[in-house]
């Protein structure tokens, strides 16, 4: 579980409202459609992106987590690239208003 302080909800509030417009603002389309054709990964391997995804939204800008994310190894960026696209998927899903 990732977890998060009352101060960082209004920046996790606001990207994952940008994403679910379609406003990706840590990652540009190329990454995320590289990333999304990739391999699945395993379930321990996802739980290990935890640390980067709270420290990622513990920073206060952008620029602070673009940068974070360049010095991540390939394949650890591409997990958090994915948990990321999970987030979104499944904000989207619970904020789906269900109709008859």
């Amino acid at each position: 579980m990732i977890y998060i302080t009352k101060e960082q909800a209004h920046q996790v509030k606001y990207l994952l409202e940008q994403a679910m417009q379609g406003n990706h603002i840590l990652f540009d389309s190329s990454t995320l459609s590289r990333v999304m054709t990739a391999s699945h990964p395993t379930l321990e391997a996802s739980y290990g992106v935890e640390p980067h995804i709270e420290k990622i939204m513990s920073m206060a800008t952008l620029p602070e987590q673009r940068a974070y994310l360049e010095r991540l190894d390939s394949e650890t960026f591409e997990l958090v690239v994915k948990t990321y696209i999970h987030i979104v998927e499944n904000t989207l899903f619970e904020t789906k208003k269900i109709t008859h």
